[in-house]
């Protein structure tokens, strides 16, 4: 990619948060796994073009893409995530008075709020913080600036609908805290400063695909991590009946399986002359079903016949 035509197509923008944002794609470009392969092989795909427009879409918000606090991932196009902090950000932007107070609870805790003429007011006793064993049941988010002072909670119940629509189920198992906070300031952004983030809304709302609903997370996660063709096969034949009527957990095999036949473009398929002699070869053990798969595109068919004899 040339960083140097992406500067001067931005060259309207404070050129330090470009060149971090520069920084930050090559980052992406150059990044690799401990194999050696690349972290992020959709980069290939993505132009200066897209690069300008997106860096562009997110600044009308007085932000920046800076690899921290807001970031790219690939979900079938490139998409943009901001974290907590850009939520903050965007608030201190206007507001830059504005106290955030946000909090998991756990089921040690203890908490009571109240608002008492248009002033919040709260008490939680946090039994012990460097818990590892007490479960989350809840967070909440109290900001108070010259508009006002508003409180906004989540119990687990809406937690998990929020995650069972995303679309980084990896991130939200990693880093769930973080993920819970955001939700929590999102949701408050959005009931009580909507004017101002209704475009962060807009491009943050591409990392949540609300007709994954239907989709249990479990099976969300598996499909995710999916490294291979064949282990699609082995979620949808090990999923339950309702599961394999549902159409979004088809769809999302589906979609799945294209993401990673377009990241192995060289993979090639296998005979119909040619299979039976490297079917044999696996049965007799000198080639193994993991070498096939990650070597070549087979054919449904073919993965069964494989897996019958691995």
């Amino acid at each position: 990619m040339n960083y140097e035509e992406i500067k001067k197509g931005l060259s309207s923008y404070d050129s330090e948060k470009v060149s971090m944002f520069c920084a930050y794609l090559k980052e992406l470009e150059l990044s690799k796994k401990r194999d050696g392969t690349l972290s992020n092989p959709w980069f290939r795909h993505f132009t200066k073009e897209q690069a300008i427009e997106i860096y562009k879409k997110v600044a009308m918000d007085n932000l920046f893409i800076d690899g921290s606090t807001i970031t790219l991932s690939n979900r079938g196009k490139v998409i943009v995530t901001y974290n907590f902090q850009a939520y903050k950000n965007k608030l201190l932007n206007v507001y830059p008075e504005s106290k955030f107070d946000i909090q998991l609870v756990r089921s040690e805790d203890s908490f009571s709020f109240e608002k008492v003429s248009g002033k919040v007011e709260y008490l939680h006793k946090i039994k012990n913080p460097f818990s590892t064993t007490s479960k989350i049941i809840g967070v909440y988010c109290i900001i108070k600036n010259s508009r006002g002072e508003f409180l906004e909670t989540l119990d687990m119940a809406e937690i998990e609908k929020m995650k069972a629509v995303a679309t980084t189920k990896n991130i939200w198992k990693d880093w769930e805290g973080e993920m819970i906070i955001k939700s929590v300031i999102k949701r408050a952004c959005k009931r009580h400063f909507n004017d101002l983030v209704v475009n962060i809304e807009t491009l943050d709302n591409e990392n949540y695909e609300l007709e994954n609903v239907s989709v249990e997370v479990d099976y969300q996660d598996l499909i995710e991590k999916a490294k291979t063709e064949s282990e699609l096969v082995g979620i949808y034949t090990s999923a339950s009946i309702e599961q394999k009527n549902n159409p979004d957990f088809v769809r999302m095999l589906q979609e799945k399986k294209h993401d990673l036949l377009s990241d192995l473009p060289t993979k090639i398929g296998i005979s119909e002359k040619d299979f039976p002699n490297a079917l044999s070869q696996v049965k007799k053990g000198k080639l193994t079903f993991e070498f096939l798969n990650e070597k070549y595109h087979l054919t449904p068919d073919q993965l069964k016949q494989l897996e019958d004899v691995k």
